[in-house]
């Protein structure tokens, strides 16, 4: 079943597709969304490899959840190999409909083959296949964390600073442990996925309480559109966070104001929107209650009852602290990664090519001495190289400082905006986009 090679090529019984009538099925499932009906034998087309299938019944066991949905009506080709082990490839010929038109074949040409050689190159040279070492040296440092922040609480938790530097290692320890269950999570470390998962959930479940389902879900749509808006939940954080236009449009106009009322009512979310920089750095610190609170409901849709019950107070009080520092060593990485960068409208996105999106809606983030640069790195758990993690996200962390040159040397060929900056830079750049989404919204309401 090879793509067409030939306009004169006889493909009897096999259909065949313009790339813009896929493309249509795109409005399709945002009809669906949005709740307006459509009859059960429409289609949900997606390309790969200049092939065509139909993944509407697919999508309910899809076992990566909602990222495939981004990517309905559109050339999933590098998403898919980005996302997938080879063992997975079979299961597309049961979904299989046809092969787009001879004239409609877009041969990989530019920055998209460019990318995909050195991917083939990297895999040649072992990018691709972690250090063991490393990873058990990263693990054992954390597992340390933690049992530093329970030594400094049993022996000075009946004092003030005692809890708080007890919170503050527990934090360092949670932060840590996020960046060590995104790398399992992403199959960055054993060849065996089961082995990932299985690490990355005792990491994510059993140290932060998170759902790796719950994570996987959220973390691979961004990863599939970042920056897209009403694709992308990393930046679906209106009204507490507006990152673009769009975001005010969906929030404030008349046709959309009675759903959004309902979480909530129009004044408020103005003045959210209109304070957005000020409230910026108390928000992160309820960044990642937020987030568990997510990953409960997610597990449980009907929500929880139940009751806390009366804790020691040092215990008490070293949870909320941990938390909201926490939720600040986290956000601080996460909004550096690609807020204030170029967001995307989906209209923008059919049109770019998918690498290209991964590069220009990231921030790179370095410093200007060696030691500046190792404290960057472990701290952002590696995710300071964010456009490399982008485009070979299952590649080790360990790797992104031998590629990086290479990747800013390609953007710089084919003229695409590799963005690399300090840690203080990067984040007045946030500060600086906040400000201009609110000064928008000012002058609209």
């Amino acid at each position: 079943m090879s793509p067409r090679t030939s306009p004169n090529q006889d493909f009897e019984g096999i259909k065949t597709f313009r790339r813009a009538e896929v493309s249509k099925t795109r409005q399709i499932i945002q009809r669906s969304i949005n709740g307006t009906k459509y009859t059960k034998d429409q289609p949900w087309y997606m390309i790969i490899d200049n092939k065509v299938y139909d993944i509407k019944e697919f999508v309910p066991d899809h076992p990566g959840g909602a990222p495939i949905l981004t990517h309905i009506g559109k050339d999933a080709t590098d998403a898919f190999y980005s996302f997938h082990p080879e063992s997975v490839h079979d299961l597309l010929a049961n979904y299989y409909v046809g092969d787009i038109a001879y004239e409609d074949i877009i041969p990989s040409k530019g920055f998209t083959k460019k990318v995909r050689e050195l991917k083939e190159q990297f895999t040649k040279l072992g990018y691709f296949k972690s250090s063991k070492v490393y990873y058990l040296y990263k693990s054992l440092y954390n597992i340390i964390l933690w049992s530093i922040s329970v030594i400094i609480l049993n022996t000075f938790g009946n004092t003030l600073p005692g809890v708080l530097t007890a919170a503050f290692v527990m934090a360092l320890f949670w932060q840590q442990c996020g960046w060590l269950s995104h790398d399992f999570l992403h199959h960055q470390v054993f060849e065996n996925r089961y082995y990932n998962d299985l690490v990355g959930c005792f990491f994510g479940a059993v140290c932060q309480g998170f759902d790796p389902c719950w994570w996987k879900n959220k973390h691979n749509t961004h990863h599939a559109a970042p920056n897209v808006h009403g694709q992308d939940p990393d930046i679906d954080t209106h009204p507490f966070l507006s990152w673009s236009e769009n975001a005010l449009t969906d929030l404030f106009d008349p046709e959309l104001a009675r759903e959004h009322a309902k979480a909530f009512p129009p004044w408020l979310a103005r003045i959210m929107v209109n304070n957005q920089t000020i409230n910026y750095f108390p928000l992160l610190a309820f960044a990642r209650l937020s987030w568990c609170v997510q990953s409960i409901l997610y597990v449980l849709p009907n929500g929880q009852t139940g009751s806390i019950g009366n804790a020691r107070m040092p215990v008490t009080l070293i949870e909320q602290i941990s938390q909201a520092m926490c939720g600040l060593l986290l956000a601080l990485c996460f909004s550096l990664n690609h807020n204030g960068m170029k967001v995307l409208t989906e209209e923008e996105t059919m049109n770019t090519e998918f690498f290209v999106e991964q590069v220009i809606t990231g921030r790179d983030v370095t410093a200007n001495s060696l030691m500046g640069r190792w404290f960057v790195e472990w701290f952002t758990g590696g995710l300071n190289y964010q456009i490399e993690h982008h485009i070979f996200p299952s590649m080790p962390r360990h790797y992104f400082h031998k590629v990086s040159p290479i990747i800013q040397s390609l953007c710089a060929e084919y003229n695409i905006r590799y963005h690399k900056t300090t840690f203080i830079e990067g984040t007045m750049e946030v500060f600086k986009r906040l400000g201009q989404v609110s000064y928008a919204n000012k002058k609209v309401n």
